[in-house]
C-alpha cells in the first residue's frame, strides 16, 4: 500500500507489520508456557496418564488463550482495515492495545500456576476489559473523526461494528464477576464472545446480500 501525503511517516504498512510482529511474539510467549514433563519430574516412575495429567492444564490454557488472541487479532485488523490513514490519536490507542495484548500469556499462565487463587483469573479478565475498551475507543475514534476511515463504509456496517465492539468488554466484566466466586475455567466465557462475533457477522452479511439483491 502506497504512502499518502496525509499519512505521514507512520504508514498503515508499518503499523500493520508491527501489529503482526507483536502478535507473533505474544504467541511465542504463550507457547513457551506449555510445560513438557521430564524424566526428573517423576523419577522415571510415572505412567503415560500421569504425564498427560501434568501437561493437560498447560495445553488447555494454551488452546484457550490462543483462540482468544486469534479473536483479538481478527477484531483489531477488522478495525485497522477500515482506516485510510493513521493519525496520532489512533496510533497511541493502537500501541497501548498491543502492549496489553502481550500481557495475555502472562496473566493466563498465572491461572495454571495458582489455580485456587481467584485474583489471577480476575487479573486476566481485567486485562481483557482494558483491551476491549481500547478496541472500542479505536473504533469510536475512526468512526467519529472525518477523513480517517474509508468512505465506503455503510451505515449498516457501522451499526454492526458498534454492537461487536461491546462484546469483549461485556464478556470481560462477566468473567471478572465469575472469577470472584472462585469458579474454574472462567476464560471459557470468551467462547461465547467468539460465537457472538460469528453470528453477528453472518447476520450482517446476510442482510447486506439481501439488500444488494433488492437494489440490483
Amino acid at each position: 500500500m502506497a504512502q499518502t501525503l496525509s499519512e505521514g511517516p507512520v504508514t498503515k504498512v508499518n503499523v500493520g507489520r508491527l501489529t503482526n510482529a507483536v502478535f507473533v511474539f505474544t504467541l511465542l510467549l504463550l507457547f513457551r508456557n506449555v510445560k513438557t514433563p521430564t524424566y526428573v519430574d517423576y523419577i522415571g516412575n510415572a505412567t503415560a496418564n500421569d504425564f498427560g495429567l501434568v501437561q493437560l492444564p498447560d495445553i488447555l490454557n494454551f488452546l484457550n488463550a490462543f483462540i482468544i488472541i486469534a479473536m483479538l487479532w481478527i477484531v483489531l485488523f477488522h478495525i485497522f482495515n477500515q482506516l485510510q490513514k493513521i493519525d496520532r490519536a489512533y496510533l497511541y490507542l493502537h500501541l497501548t492495545t498491543l502492549m496489553m495484548v502481550i500481557f495475555i500469556p502472562i496473566s493466563s499462565h498465572l491461572n495454571v500456576i495458582y489455580p485456587n487463587k481467584s485474583v489471577f483469573p480476575l487479573l486476566f479478565n481485567l486485562n481483557m476489559l482494558i483491551i476491549g475498551v481500547l478496541l472500542f475507543l479505536e473504533w469510536w475514534h475512526i468512526s467519529r473523526v472525518p477523513g480517517i476511515s474509508i468512505p465506503s463504509i455503510s451505515y449498516r456496517q457501522v451499526r454492526c461494528n458498534r454492537i461487536k465492539m461491546l462484546y469483549i468488554p461485556v464478556t470481560a466484566m462477566f468473567g471478572a464477576v465469575l472469577s470472584t466466586f472462585d469458579l474454574p475455567y472462567t476464560q471459557g466465557v470468551y467462547f461465547i464472545t467468539i460465537l457472538a462475533f460469528a453470528l453477528t457477522s453472518l447476520y450482517s452479511w446476510n442482510r447486506e446480500r439481501i439488500r444488494q439483491r433488492g437494489t440490483s
